[in-house]
């Protein structure tokens, strides 16, 4: 069992999070769900960074232009489908 003192809000923030019934303040409670989504945010992002390394940045420009010529490829496509269907 924690106990919490009125003149630390960090101790409050270090158990469980506070529901909006608990008395907190609203202030206290706007500020810790910033601060949870701040954390979730810089935590994907560093994810981001550590998990998908840029090895060879060629190789990775040669694979981005191959992905837009498949998809220009299949876009000249559906036109081309989409004008014959009217044609008839």
């Amino acid at each position: 069992m924690t106990t919490h003192t009125a003149g630390n809000p960090l101790s409050a923030a270090s158990s469980s999070p506070a529901s909006p019934g608990s008395g907190s303040a609203p202030e206290f409670l706007a500020w810790a769900m910033a601060h949870a989504r701040d954390n979730r945010r810089h935590a994907a992002e560093l994810a981001q960074i550590t998990q998908h390394p840029e090895i060879d940045a060629a190789a990775d420009a040669r694979g981005q232009q191959k992905a837009w010529a498949r998809r220009r490829t299949q876009e000249r496509r559906l036109h081309a489908s989409a004008l014959h269907q009217m044609r008839r």
